[in-house]
């Protein structure tokens, strides 16, 4: 191309392209985090001879941008050995109080945020029903006092072939597919804090690649959520029911990198106590999580989970120090959740996880 031509077309281009990359500029935000942890484990003879181990953790790039409706939030991670999308989704404001999301967004049950305080997760996460990101649509809607959530979800942000991913879902010869999820959440303020009640459900179909026929599944909780100054209290019950068609007491479950069994029907309990103290050095938190899941499956053994910990920020400085005591629990020295185990010890771990986020 001729050197005149060449320059006038750059010009050009970069007339068209710099209003553009401006109003984008204004709207997006690029952030992420860099954690580094600690685990030692009281079951484990190698981690008690090394006193612990200590590595990198994760990183996270996320990604965040809005111009004038319509927006588009994203979350990536990688890890050791492995990488997954946590989010990935485009978003329109309807109005001042309705939001339609699509992609992989965050599952609409449960208590709105986490069932925790710790680095750790509660039962819910291990189950699938904390924190978990799936395919699909989602609308959200404030009224007044109240949160209400709808969401049709496809299925899993990944296949059922694959340890590679965020949250907890079933994995192997059965697939989660077809679900609908509503949930609704009444704010009642308080004098120094707030009182949040609600309920979820969720109803969906459960593939099985072998019988190539659909099962069905469904799960519901009732949540609570009490504020008051430093003080918070969380409660919810959760029951699930998984119904394969091979009729297995049991399903496999996948989540970063790991897969383990968990019962296909079970009521799980959570009950979080904690207190805040912002100081001159940064806030604490102390907190107490304990969970609690009684399957149903015949022979089957109860998981019991309970964290004791702090966390602390200052900055960009987040750091968690948790004592993990677990029975028949994943994670915690046992196999899975809700297994047949009757003579399960009690075994426990402590994890520091202290992170750079930006």
């Amino acid at each position: 191309m001729h050197p005149l031509k060449l320059a006038t077309l750059l010009a050009l281009t970069q007339l068209t392209l710099t209003p553009l990359v401006h109003a984008a500029s204004q709207d997006i935000a690029l952030g992420g985090f860099v954690r580094a942890n600690y685990g030692w484990k009281d079951y484990s003879d190698a981690s008690k001879d090394k006193g612990g181990d200590f590595a990198f953790d994760a990183m996270s790039v996320t990604f965040d941008g809005k111009i004038d409706d319509i927006g588009v939030s994203v979350d990536y991670r990688f890890a050791s050995g492995l990488n997954y999308v946590k989010r990935a989704y485009g978003y329109m404001d309807v109005s001042d109080t309705t939001q339609v999301q699509v992609g992989i967004v965050k599952v609409p049950f449960g208590k709105p945020g986490f069932i925790s305080n710790s680095y750790w997760f509660s039962t819910n996460y291990y189950l699938g029903f904390e924190d978990n990101y799936d395919a699909g649509v989602k609308v959200v809607h404030h009224w007044d006092r109240w949160q209400l959530d709808a969401a049709f979800i496809k299925g899993p942000e990944y296949g059922s072939d694959t340890l590679d991913r965020y949250g907890a879902d079933i994995i192997g010869d059965n697939e989660e597919t077809n679900q609908l999820n509503l949930r609704a959440v009444y704010s009642l303020p308080l004098a120094d804090g707030h009182l949040n009640l609600g309920g979820s459900l969720e109803a969906g179909q459960l593939y099985h690649a072998v019988e190539e026929d659909n099962g069905d599944r469904w799960a519901a909780a009732l949540h609570a959520d009490w504020v008051s100054g430093p003080w918070n209290l969380q409660a919810q019950v959760t029951h699930y029911q998984y119904n394969s068609s091979d009729d297995a007491d049991t399903l496999t479950v996948g989540v970063v990198g790991a897969a383990y069994d968990i019962a296909s029907e079970a009521t799980g309990y959570n009950l979080n106590l904690s207190r805040r103290f912002d100081t001159r050095w940064g806030n604490i938190t102390l907190y107490n999580d304990y969970g609690l899941v009684v399957p149903e499956g015949q022979d089957q053994d109860d998981s019991t989970q309970n964290v004791l910990g702090l966390s602390f920020n200052r900055g960009p400085i987040w750091a968690y120090f948790d004592y993990i005591v677990g029975n028949n629990m994943t994670f915690a020295g046992g196999p899975g959740v809700g297994l047949a185990n009757p003579d399960a010890p009690w075994d426990s771990r402590i994890n520091i996880n202290v992170g750079y986020y930006f």
